[in-house]
């Protein structure tokens, strides 16, 4: 009888141990997944509050269609009214420039990254902050809705318009 109890008890221990793996590797992989859903959310709404003008001729969407290593590597560089103020007194407007794009870490994966610039200027595309939004991405694909058409890139320099829709995939 002990003998048969022993044996119960190390495939009990031997489940809970086995089942605290699973659990911890299910959390690492969420928590990824987390974050990348936190930084399409970002996107998206950054992209909703897209703007040209027409009477500034420094305003533009611009996305490009890439591929590196065989996946998407998309860029999008637009300017946006998603420039919160962090100082009441600040001498700033909602408007910037913002752009997302895939990066290559030292150790060869892929990071997607913000830029962000303050003020738009004449320079678009360039300058400003960048961050780190997320690790571990494959790649990023965007398409843009045209009069009912896909497109794989978008210039407002020469479209004098925004697309209808984005689609980040």
């Amino acid at each position: 009888a002990t003998a048969i109890l022993a044996v119960v008890m190390a495939i009990v221990y031997g489940s809970f141990v086995q089942t605290r793996r699973v659990i911890g590797r299910t959390e690492v992989a969420v928590e990824g997944l987390r974050g990348i859903r936190a930084s399409f959310n970002r996107i998206t709404s950054d992209l909703s509050m897209a703007f040209l003008s027409k009477t500034n001729d420094n305003t533009f969407f611009v996305g490009t269609d890439d591929y590196e290593g065989g996946y998407p590597s998309d860029k999008t560089d637009f300017t946006s009214y998603s420039h919160r103020l962090r100082e009441r007194s600040a001498k700033e407007s909602d408007q910037m420039e913002l752009g997302y794009y895939l990066k290559k870490d030292f150790e060869g994966g892929s990071v997607l990254m913000k830029r962000e610039k303050n003020r738009i200027d004449a320079n678009a595309m360039y300058g400003g902050m960048t961050y780190e939004l997320s690790e571990d991405i494959v790649g990023i694909n965007l398409r843009y809705l045209d009069d009912g058409a896909w497109l794989e890139s978008w210039d407002s320099r020469v479209s004098r318009s925004l697309p209808e829709a984005v689609e980040i995939t």
